[in-house]
C-alpha cells in the first residue's frame, strides 16, 4: 500500500470540504461486519470519490493560471489574442495579461470554463487516484518492483482518464479560449454545437496527443511522489504530502509541456475562425518554422507557476479527505 494512500493528517485542512465531503464517504466506508473484498471496494470507491473532489479544489484554486496558460498555447491561432498582448514568452507578461482579461472580461473572466472544468476533473481525477488505489491495493508486489514498475499505476490511470472525458476536455479548452464579455455568454452553448457538428472524428481531435501527453505526465507525477513522501518521512505529514506532490507535478509537467502546446492548439482546431485542420506533425513544424523553438514552451511560466499549487493541492486534499474516513 503506497504512503499517499495511507498517511494520516494533522490539523489545518479545508473544514468547508470536509462538512460536504466527511458524510457521503464515511458512508461509503461504512464497514460493519463486510468481508475483505467488501472492504477493499469501498477504499476504492473512497479513493475515487476523495480524488474527485480533490480535483474540482484545486483546478478551481489555480483556474486564472489555467487559462492563462490555454490562451497563450493557442494564442498565435488567433488575431483576437495577438490584439491582447497573449503570446509572448516570460515571467513578466503573466501579471499583465491577467490584467488584460480583467479589463475586458471583469473578474469573473479569470474562471471562465471553471464550471466544465469540474465538470471534466471530478470524474478523471477520481478515475486517477481509484485506478492507482486499485493497482496497489490488489497487485502491491506488481508495481513496487523497480522504478520502472511504480510508472505503471500512473500509465494506466491517465490512459483511462482521457479516454472517457475527452470530450469534456475539448469543450473546457475551447470555452476557455473565448475572450470578450459578450462573446462568453453564449460560448458554452456554441462551443457544444459545433462539436455535435463536427461528430466523433472532431469531438476527439488531438487524442492521440493527449494520451502522448497525459500518460507519461501521470506515470511521473504518481511515481516521484511515492518516491519523495519515502524520503520525507521527517516531515510533518501535511507538508510533507504538499512539497512532494507540488515537486511531482513540476517534474511531470515540464518535461511534457511542448507535448501539451500541440494537444491544445489541435483541441481548438476546426472552431472557425480561419484556423486551419492539421494533424499534429504539421502542425509542430508549422509552430517551428513561425515561432522556432520557443513556439514550444509558450506559456511556459504561468504553467510552472499553476502546477506547484495545483498538484500539491489535490494530494493534499486527497489525503486529507481519505484521513476523514479511517479508522480512529
Amino acid at each position: 500500500k503506497p504512503q499517499f494512500l495511507k498517511m494520516p493528517l494533522r490539523h489545518g485542512h479545508p473544514e468547508s470540504v470536509g462538512r460536504v465531503a466527511g458524510p457521503v464517504l464515511q458512508e461509503v466506508m461504512r464497514q460493519d461486519e463486510v468481508t475483505c473484498e467488501e472492504k477493499d471496494s469501498r477504499k476504492v470507491a473512497s479513493a475515487m470519490i476523495s480524488g474527485g473532489i480533490a480535483g474540482c479544489v484545486a483546478k478551481t484554486f489555480t483556474a486564472p493560471l489555467a487559462r492563462l496558460t490555454i490562451l497563450e498555447q493557442t494564442s498565435t491561432q488567433f488575431v483576437a489574442a495577438k490584439r491582447l498582448g497573449f503570446g509572448q514568452v516570460g515571467p513578466s507578461t503573466i501579471w499583465s495579461n491577467l490584467r488584460n482579461i480583467v479589463h475586458h472580461e471583469g473578474g469573473a473572466g479569470l474562471w471562465r470554463g471553471n464550471l466544465l472544468t469540474c465538470l471534466h476533473r471530478f470524474p478523471y481525477t477520481g478515475i486517477n487516484f481509484c485506478i492507482v488505489e486499485s493497482c496497489y491495493r490488489f497487485y502491491p508486489d506488481a508495481f513496487t518492483r523497480s522504478t520502472a514498475s511504480s510508472l505503471i499505476p500512473g500509465a494506466i490511470a491517465g490512459g483511462v482518464g482521457v479516454l472517457v472525458c475527452y470530450p469534456l476536455e475539448v469543450a473546457r479548452t475551447r470555452v476557455m479560449i473565448h475572450r470578450g464579455s459578450t462573446e462568453g455568454r453564449s460560448s458554452l452553448a456554441e462551443v457544444f454545437r459545433r462539436m455535435r457538428f463536427e461528430g466523433f472524428a472532431g469531438t476527439y481531435r488531438g487524442i492521440d496527443m493527449a494520451l502522448a501527453v497525459t500518460v507519461p505526465s501521470l506515470a511521473i507525477s504518481f511515481s516521484v511522489y511515492r518516491g519523495l513522501l519515502d524520503k520525507m518521512s521527517d516531515y510533518p505529514p501535511l507538508y510533507a504530502s504538499f512539497a512532494a506532490g507540488g515537486m511531482s507535478g513540476l517534474v511531470g509537467s515540464t518535461l511534457i509541456f511542448p507535448l501539451d502546446v500541440l494537444r491544445r492548439r489541435l483541441q481548438v482546431m476546426g472552431m472557425g475562425n480561419g484556423i486551419e485542420t492539421r494533424s499534429w506533425w504539421r502542425e509542430a513544424r508549422h509552430i517551428w518554422s513561425n515561432e522556432g523553438h520557443l513556439g514550444f514552451w509558450r506559456g511556459l511560466s504561468p504553467e510552472l507557476v499553476k502546477v506547484f499549487p495545483t498538484v500539491a493541492v489535490t494530494f493534499v486534499t486527497f489525503e486529507w479527505l481519505q484521513a476523514q474516513v479511517r479508522p480512529r
